[in-house]
C-alpha cells in the first residue's frame, strides 16, 4: 500500500532538519538486513513457518492499517517462504510498505527496525515500529493556476471538504478533498470546476503541513435546453417530469445528481447519465443531456426461505414496469409453502395529480394454516402514496377484507373495513444490508362499522431499528430493533386470532416457535395478543469479506391489555447466525435457543434461514 500523498498529482515540499544520528541509524539498520540475507543461503527442505508480531504502535487504527497492508502477516499460513532468506525479502519489503500507510497517517518521520529469530520454532518476526510525531495541518488555501483568488462563493471553510485545521495532517482526506472542492463551485453555478494541482509542505522543525490547492473554476453557465437519449418505450413526458431544474436558473450539480437519483429509484432503466452536453454557449447557458438505457419491462423473481416451525416457504412474482409508457407497474407474486398459500396482485400509477405521488390498487388472496388459527381471506385495498423526499414515505388508502378463520375452538367469518395509514423513514445505507443509520415506521388502521362491517377497533404498530459501525471498516455493525403494537375500542375476545399480535418466530424473538412466545391456551396454542412489545440486538461481526457471524438476543411477549402492560413472563431468546454475502444481499441462517423455555413446549433449538439482515 503506498501513501496517497504518492499518489496524488501534487508535489511535496520537504523542509528538511539536520538528523545524522537518524540517518546512521537508518543506514546500519539496513546494512544488518544485507548481512543476514547474504549470510542466509541455504533453503530447508520445508517451508519457513513463522509468526508476525507489529510493535510500538498505540494508535489502533493504525495498527489494524499496518496488519491489513502487511505481506507478512497475509502470506505468513497460505504462502510461507522457502527459505529465510526469502523471509527477509519479504520483510524489507514490508519495511517500505509499512512506511507508506504510517506517513498517511500522519507519521512523517517512522523508523521500522525488522527482527527474525530464526532459531525460534515457528520462526519469530518482529516489525519494531517508531512512528515518531504525528504531524498537525497547519493551513489550507485555496487559489488557481495564476495565483489569484478563486470566484467568490462565500468564505472557504477547509472542514466543510472534510480537512481539519489543527488536527492530524492525515493523507487521505486531502486527496478525498478534490473532489468535494470541485463540488462547492459546481453547485453553484460552475459546472466544469475541477482541482488541478496542490502543493503540500511538510516542516520537519514544525511538525505541520501546509496545503495549497489549485482550482480551474471554469466558466459560469446557467441551465440551458435539455436533450433525452435512448427511450424506446417510455414517453418523453415522463422523464422531463423529473427533471428538478429550470431553465435559466444558475447550474446546480445538486440538482443534476437528484434528477439522476429520481430516474435510477425508479428501477426502469440500466443505465442512467445526466451531464452537461458540451462547453458553455456564448449567452451563458450549458445544454444538458439525459441519456438512458431501459431495462427490459418484464421480469420473473423467486424467493425462499425456512424456519423450524413454519417449514419452508417459496414465491414467485412476474412484473411488468412500463405498462402503458408511463411507468405503470404490476407486479403479481404467488405464494406456497408449509404455513402460507395466497396470490397477490398490485398495480401501481405513478405521477397522479404530481410526481411524488402515486396511485396503488391490490387484490389478495390468502390461505394461513398456523398453530393459532386457520383462515381464509380475501382482501382489495386502493389508496395513495407520498414520497416526501427521498428517504420518507407516507400513504393512506380504504381496505376491504373478509375471512373466514378457524379458531381452534370457533369458527368465524367476518368483514372489516379499514383506513390504513403509514410513514415510513428509511435512513440507512443499504436495504438488505445496513451497517449505519436507522428506520422508523408507524402503522395505523381503524377498522370502522361499515359496508357489512360488524367490528370496530383501532390498530397500531411502531417499529424503529439503528445501525451503528463500531469501526471504519465496517468489520463489527451494532444493531437494535423494536416493536410496540396496541388495539384499542375492543376486547381481546372480540379481535379475530388472525388480526392479534403475536410474539415469537424469525422476525420476533427467535428461539421461540413461530407465534409462540406469548401466553398459551390450555392447548399449548398462541392465544394472541391486542398488544406487543419485542426487542432485539445483533453484533454483525464481518470474518471476511463474504462471511460473517451474528450473536445475537431477542426479547419480548404479546400482552391481553391494549397497550403493553409487561405484566407476566417475557420470552428471551439467544443464537448465533452465520451470514454469506453475495451481490443481493446476505443469505441468513440463523440457530436460536430460549433462555426460559416453558417444560415440553418449546424445543431447544430453532433454525431461520432466508435472504437478507433479520432486521
Amino acid at each position: 500500500m503506498r501513501n496517497p500523498l504518492q499518489q496524488a498529482p501534487f508535489a511535496v515540499m520537504i523542509r528538511p532538519s539536520a538528523r545524522p544520528r537518524r540517518r546512521l541509524s537508518w543506514c546500519l539498520s539496513r546494512a544488518g538486513f544485507l548481512v543476514l540475507l547474504m549470510s542466509s543461503t541455504v533453503a530447508r527442505a520445508e517451508p519457513v513457518a513463522y509468526e508476525t508480531k507489529i510493535t510500538g504502535i498505540e494508535d489502533s487504527a493504525l495498527q489494524s492499517d499496518l496488519e491489513a497492508s502487511s505481506q507478512l502477516v497475509k502470506l505468513q499460513e497460505s504462502k510461507p517462504p522457502e527459505t529465510i532468506g526469502a523471509l527477509t525479502r519479504r520483510a524489507r519489503d514490508d519495511t517500505d510498505r509499512l512506511t507508506a500507510v504510517i506517513e498517511a497517517a500522519g507519521y512523517y518521520e517512522p523508523h521500522i527496525d525488522p527482527v527474525i529469530d530464526d532459531k525460534a520454532t515457528p520462526v519469530q518476526v518482529e516489525l519494531k515500529v517508531t512512528p515518531g510525531p504525528r504531524y498537525t495541518l497547519a493551513k489550507v488555501a485555496l487559489t488557481t493556476a495564476g495565483g489569484a483568488a478563486p470566484p467568490d462563493i462565500g468564505p472557504f471553510d477547509p472542514a466543510t471538504v472534510g480537512l481539519t485545521v489543527g488536527g492530524p495532517a492525515v493523507s487521505s482526506p486531502i486527496v478525498d478533498a478534490d473532489a468535494k472542492i470541485a463540488r462547492l463551485y459546481q453547485v453553484k453555478g460552475y459546472p466544469f470546476a475541477r482541482v488541478t494541482d496542490k502543493h503540500v509542505v511538510v516542516d520537519i522543525a514544525t511538525k505541520t503541513m501546509e496545503v495549497t490547492i489549485v482550482l480551474d473554476p471554469g466558466a459560469p453557465a446557467r441551465f440551458g435546453a435539455v436533450k433525452v437519449d435512448g427511450l424506446t418505450r417510455l414517453r418523453e413526458r415522463w422523464i422531463r417530469r423529473r427533471i428538478t431544474w429550470t431553465a435559466g436558473e444558475p447550474y446546480d450539480q445538486a440538482k443534476v445528481d437528484a434528477t439522476r437519483q429520481a430516474l435510477v429509484g425508479s428501477g426502469l432503466f440500466g443505465m442512467v447519465n445526466v451531464m452537461p452536453d458540451g462547453p458553455v454557449a456564448p449567452d451563458g447557458s450549458v445544454p444538458m443531456q439525459v441519456r438512458i438505457i431501459e431495462r427490459a419491462p418484464r421480469s420473473v423473481g423467486v424467493g425462499a426461505s425456512y424456519n423450524t416451525t413454519q417449514g419452508i416457504s417459496a414465491n414467485v412474482s412476474w412484473e411488468h414496469r412500463d405498462l402503458f409508457g408511463g411507468a405503470e407497474s404490476l407486479k403479481v407474486t404467488a405464494t406456497g409453502g408449509t404455513t402460507d398459500n395466497g396470490l397477490n396482485t398490485t398495480f401501481r400509477r405513478p405521477d397522479l395529480w404530481r410526481t411524488d405521488q402515486d396511485l396503488v390498487a391490490s387484490i389478495a388472496f390468502e390461505n394461513q394454516n398456523v398453530d393459532a388459527f386457520r383462515s381464509i381471506d380475501q382482501k382489495a385495498q386502493l389508496g395513495l402514496e407520498r414520497r416526501f423526499d427521498p428517504t420518507l414515505t407516507g400513504g393512506a388508502s380504504i381496505l376491504a377484507e373478509h375471512a373466514r378463520v378457524d379458531e381452534k375452538v370457533d369458527t368465524r367469518v367476518y368483514t372489516l373495513v379499514g383506513l390504513p395509514l403509514f410513514v415510513k423513514k428509511n435512513a440507512s445505507d443499504d436495504l438488505l444490508n445496513p451497517t449505519s443509520g436507522y428506520r422508523a415506521a408507524l402503522e395505523t388502521t381503524p377498522y370502522l362499522r361499515a359496508i357489512g362491517s360488524n367490528l370496530s377497533f383501532l390498530q397500531s404498530k411502531l417499529t424503529g431499528s439503528w445501525y451503528d459501525g463500531l469501526d471504519p471498516k465496517g468489520t463489527y455493525v451494532l444493531a437494535l430493533q423494536a416493536t410496540l403494537g396496541a388495539t384499542v375500542g375492543t376486547s381481546l375476545a372480540e379481535i379475530p386470532k388472525d388480526h392479534r399480535f403475536y410474539a415469537g418466530g424469525g422476525g420476533s424473538v427467535r428461539g421461540f416457535g413461530y407465534q409462540k412466545g406469548g401466553p398459551l391456551d390450555k392447548f399449548d396454542n398462541p392465544i394472541g395478543g391486542r398488544s406487543l412489545a419485542v426487542v432485539s440486538a445483533e453484533l454483525r461481526t464481518k470474518v471476511t469479506d463474504t462471511i460473517g457471524v451474528v450473536p445475537f438476543l431477542d426479547a419480548g411477549s404479546d400482552y391481553a391489555s391494549q397497550f403493553p402492560d409487561f405484566k407476566g413472563r417475557v420470552a428471551l431468546g439467544a443464537g448465533i447466525g452465520l451470514r454469506y454475502f453475495t451481490a443481493v444481499g446476505p443469505v441468513r441462517l440463523d440457530l436460536a435457543t430460549p433462555l426460559n423455555p416453558r417444560g415440553n413446549v418449546d424445543s431447544p433449538i430453532q433454525i431461520y434461514v432466508s435472504l437478507g439482515q433479520a432486521f
